[in-house]
């Protein structure tokens, strides 16, 4: 027999952000701080890629606006909200004394125009362009070696993905 249980969802918002270049080159930086709110923070994601992106604070008015004020904070380039495009929405789960616990619902956009140099910033390394078939899903958070890939292929979806470690393959459900 088999009991259906109810998740709770994250109540930390944040975003992350892919920036393509004309050429379709996927900007990428190094994480120089980890992965973290008031209730946990994932350690390994420090020294990984990842897109520039982070948490949604009071004063933001959207999802969309948290997006852009943490790629001008992370990059220094700026955007337009009516240019995001969502592909993903994510509810991630840590693993705490054995429990599925809510960490961080987060939305993944791609942003084709925008302006500026990419530039290396406190939280985020120096960023590097990559052909999108040459990501270097080795040195990535687990999740996001597969959720890149989905999403630059043009699959958007809305998902349950289950942190277990950096060398644990992450348990993902698609909902939508």
């Amino acid at each position: 027999m088999i009991f259906m249980v109810e998740l709770s969802r994250p109540d930390v918002l944040a975003t992350v952000v892919l920036l393509l270049d004309k050429e379709g080159q996927v900007v990428l930086a190094r994480k120089k701080k980890a992965i973290h709110h008031d209730t946990g923070e994932i350690s390994y994601s420090l020294g990984l890629y990842n897109g520039y992106g982070g948490k949604m604070e009071e004063t933001d008015e959207s999802i969309e606006v948290t997006a852009i004020r943490e790629l001008y904070d992370e990059s220094g380039v700026t955007g337009k909200e009516e240019d995001l495009e969502q592909c993903a929405r994510v509810y991630f789960y840590i693993r705490k004394d054995d429990v599925d616990t809510p960490f961080m619902d987060v939305a993944f956009y791609i942003l084709r125009e925008w302006s500026g140099v990419p530039k290396e910033g406190l939280e985020m390394g120096e960023p590097v362009f990559f052909k999108a078939e040459d990501l270097p899903y080795d040195e990535m958070m687990p999740a996001d070696k597969i959720l890149f890939g989905k999403i630059l292929s043009g699959e958007k979806g809305e998902y349950n993905i289950f942190l277990r470690g950096k060398d644990v393959e992450p348990v993902i459900e698609k909902l939508l």
